[in-house]
């Protein structure tokens, strides 16, 4: 019993700074400090150095002169990370419109208001996060989810939220409205094609406004 709160606890430690990465809550070049960390997250500091050690597996920080910081990725891996996203959801969206249940595709229509409010980066990240989860649940494919998550890193997070301007909210809201439209009439390809589009002009903003 006791192994296993260990193990629970430090995969607790590891999912929350993770998502702290992934969510852009702990910027790129940030140093992450093991006492600093184990007091916020009221822990001991062997849970949290394991999970640093995970996270560093994981390619999301790295050891820099003598301390764990989070790892900047360049303009090229980011560029790599938005093209197999772009792959990974474009098909994603395909397989919706093919293997969708009814109830999926009545509760993508249901999603406008989700898919399109303008509100502070924060909530903006998690409508948007909900949103798309519709839509790669409904391909029916676990695996496929599973990469979708693990390219996480640049996808739409509070740091990126902020670069948006109205103009952005406003083409990333129609794209996402085109995506209801093509999932319910289940047009295959032009839902995968609005995805690789959303993705990629993403991709350009994110290219344009960081590096």
């Amino acid at each position: 019993m006791a192994d296993d709160a260990k193990v629970n606890r430090a995969g607790r430690v590891y999912d929350q700074l993770r998502w702290g990465i992934v969510h852009g809550v702990l910027r790129p070049n940030e140093v992450l400090f093991e006492a600093e960390l184990a007091a916020r997250l009221e822990v001991s500091r062997t849970p949290v150095r394991e999970s640093l050690q995970r996270l560093a597996a994981d390619g999301l920080i790295v050891l820099h002169r003598r301390r764990w910081q989070v790892y900047e990725h360049t303009a090229d891996e980011v560029r790599e990370l938005y093209e197999v996203r772009a792959c990974h959801e474009g098909y994603a969206a395909r397989l919706a419109c093919d293997r969708a249940t009814d109830e999926q595709v009545a509760a993508i229509a249901g999603a406008k208001e989700l898919a399109t409010a303008i509100t502070e980066p924060a909530e903006r990240v998690a409508n948007n996060d909900a949103f798309h989860a519709l839509v790669n649940d409904a391909a029916g494919n676990r695996r496929l989810s599973e990469l979708i998550e693990r390219t996480r890193l640049y996808h739409f997070n509070q740091r990126l939220a902020a670069l948006y301007s109205a103009d952005d909210l406003a083409t990333s809201s129609r794209q996402h409205l085109d995506l209801i439209d093509a999932v319910t009439a289940r047009d295959s390809d032009r839902a995968e094609q609005i995805v690789r589009a959303h993705v990629t002009d993403a991709l350009t903003l994110i290219l344009r406004k960081l590096y």
